[in-house]
């Protein structure tokens, strides 16, 4: 079996490792998610634009190497609209391109499989390819099917497939029988490995003929994503051979060498995601990252280097002018290994201060003078950074879970992010984001999914020592509301104080819930990190203890107010606590922050253009039509009628 990259044997897989400390009996890992309700804005059988497409068998060549889109379900052009497969760059490890596809086992609507959460084994996630016409040629032609594949992903390790335990990836392809016919599978052995390659001779006259299809199609744990795939680069033309393993591409991937292996290219700031846009100014220069940038894969044949002409650009988004470029070098790619890695300083811009939110976008381009269009989309990469008024440490996606263990007893258990501050300012409230279904905890064995409601503490420390201090100095308590599999849609909840909390220097947010055995799991982001010793664990006696994971990190974002103490008006303090996301967007986004009524978007001269649906009221994840491109204003009634409104640019 060929594989494009030689180094690949080598490579060092992230383990979530615990660090030791007088917590650590407490502390938890991050676990497989059993269920992704954010994917459901994703889903093709709520949003028809991704079904569409001509009834035409498609023509030689077939490549998708998953660049688009961003994310979602696979382009409809290439792929039928089932399957459940998720295009992403944040879950495969160092993949050959920037995207790839994720074969798991939860379905496009984010639920899982089975309906339960106790573990069942079986057909998950498949990715199935539109009718592709092959008539007309023989075994002359050299007709071959190529594709990278990968067992495990950045957020957990697959399970050995042994017994009734099945756990492969497989492809079937269609012959001109209509009978489906297994070309390829492999069972897992319990590891990660890297992407490998594999091709797929199909010079046979029953593989030849004009409604030719192929499936890849994964099996394993189908009460959650523990058991997952990675598909890359797959690529079906006539003129090939068994050996046909490079290509004339040159392609950004993801991840960075001496980082994370997954996601994008990293945060162009050098502490957090997003920061609040007053904190940003006190300190611009030392706020932005040092080290931007990410992986490079060369998958040309040959043995000389080539250089390639990197820029790095960044402008305002939506639609705001370039601002300059932060990184333009002559760099040379070697042969050898095929994945490296392309970094630049952000903070060689200077970002002109601004006193309204903003969101920039860093661009890294290669310019590889290459003629093919199939290949062009994965030459350039960006990263958006948020200006506005939070703090995170995480990207806004999740991949896995953390939870608090349901002690009957004692003090309540909970988590806490350190945050130094560039000048004194107020904590307004918390984001927490909470990941439905979980268990009740109470090892009843009923197999069922628990949506209950559960009490939450939202509290505010001073620094005592490099850990938060014995009493808080202000905490609220507040009810994270129950919900269903129809109304859980993957957004945050914000919890916000009675009155904003001065802080200055260093102070610490978090969150702890009381004792109980009812359990909810809370995200966690695969693909992001914190400063070591940031994240801070209190057993149920009361100890505070460093937890430090070697990549990740806990989705809880602290609301900052830029010493306002109280918001000028209600409809600025309800405004402030949405968050409208992907912005700019294609397509549909999600609505994150509290509880609403119903959502419609209004145009530029105040026509209302869309409004949702009674039967998907108040849920976050917004099925937009097509719409012009510009700018629009997303407004929110909330269930006490009163309203929210939030700008939105759609591309």
């Amino acid at each position: 079996m060929t594989t494009l990259f030689r180094t690949c044997r080598r490579l060092l897989l992230p383990m979530l490792l615990l660090a030791a400390g007088a917590a650590a009996a407490q502390d938890v890992l991050p676990r497989p998610l059993s269920a992704d309700p954010g994917r459901a804005v994703y889903d093709p059988a709520e949003n028809p634009q991704v079904q569409r497409r001509g009834t035409t068998a498609l023509a030689l060549p077939f490549f998708d190497d998953f660049t688009t889109p961003l994310e979602g379900a696979p382009k409809a052009q290439n792929w039928q609209p089932k399957g459940g497969a998720l295009v992403n760059n944040r879950m495969a490890i160092q993949p050959l391109t920037r995207g790839t596809a994720t074969l798991d086992g939860l379905k496009a609507n984010g639920q899982n499989y089975s309906g339960v959460p106790t573990v069942q084994y079986g057909v998950i996630d498949s990715l199935w390819s539109q009718p592709i016409n092959l008539a007309g040629l023989s075994p002359s032609d050299n007709v071959y099917l190529s594709f990278a594949w990968q067992a495990g992903s950045i957020a957990s390790v697959p399970s050995s497939s042994f017994g009734i335990t099945t756990v492969r990836l497989a492809l079937m392809v269609k012959t001109n029988t209509g009978i489906w016919e297994q070309a390829w599978v492999y069972n897992s052995q319990g590891r990660r490995t890297p992407f490998r390659q594999q091709v797929i001779d199909l010079n046979q006259a029953k593989y030849l003929h004009g409604d030719f299809q192929f499936m890849l199609v994964a099996s394993g744990n189908r009460s959650d994503n523990n058991d997952n795939w990675g598909v890359d680069y797959v690529y079906l033309n006539r003129g090939r051979s068994m050996t046909d393993t490079t290509y004339t591409d040159y392609a950004t991937a993801a991840g960075l060498r001496g980082g994370n292996p997954s996601g994008g290219l990293r945060s162009p700031l050098r502490r957090f995601t997003a920061m609040p846009i007053w904190q940003f100014n006190a300190s611009p220069v030392s706020e932005l990252n040092p080290r931007l940038g990410v992986n490079i894969s060369n998958l040309r044949s040959g043995n000389l280097p080539t250089l390639i002409n990197f820029q790095g650009t960044v402008r305002e988004v939506p639609a705001g002018p370039q601002l300059g470029m932060w990184f333009q070098r002559l760099v040379g790619v070697p042969t050898a290994p095929r994945l490296d890695s392309v970094t630049g300083h952000a903070n060689s811009l200077a970002i002109a201060t601004s006193t309204t939110p903003r969101t920039l976008r860093y661009t890294l381009a290669l310019n590889t003078n290459e003629t093919n269009p199939l290949t062009l989309s994965n030459d350039t990469i960006f990263r958006d950074v948020e200006l506005n008024n939070y703090y995170a440490y995480d990207d806004g996606t999740v991949e896995g879970f953390l939870n608090i263990l349901p002690y009957t007893s004692g003090q309540q258990a909970g988590y806490a992010y350190r945050f130094d501050l560039n000048q004194a300012d107020h904590v307004g409230g918390l984001r927490l984001y909470p990941v439905y279904p979980g268990t009740d905890g109470t090892g009843s064995g009923t197999g069922a999914f628990d949506y209950a409601a559960r009490t939450v503490t939202i509290s505010v420390w001073d620094d005592a020592n490099g850990q938060p201090a014995a009493t808080p100095r202000a905490s609220k308590v507040a009810t994270i509301p129950a919900a269903t599999a129809s109304t859980t849609r993957g957004q945050s909840y914000q919890i916000n104080f009675d009155q904003p909390v001065p802080v200055s220097g260093t102070f610490y947010v978090g969150f702890s819930q009381p004792p109980t055995n009812r359990i909810l799991p809370y995200g966690f982001d695969f693909n992001s990190t914190y400063p070591t010793g940031y994240l801070m664990s209190r057993s149920n006696t009361g100890t505070w203890s460093a937890v430090n994971y070697t990549t990740g990190a806990l989705m809880m974002r602290p609301v900052m107010t830029n010493m306002v103490t109280t918001a000028t008006t209600p409809a600025a303090r309800e405004a402030a606590a949405y968050r409208i996301y992907p912005n700019p967007t294609r397509g549909s986004v999600t609505v994150e922050g509290p509880a609403f009524a119903r959502a419609a978007v209004v145009d530029a001269v105040g026509r209302t253009v869309w409004e949702q649906p009674a039967a998907q009221a108040g849920q976050a994840a917004l099925l937009l039509p097509v719409l012009p491109a510009g700018l629009y204003t997303v407004r929110l009634t909330l269930p006490d009628g009163r309203t929210a409104s939030r700008r939105l640019a759609i591309e």
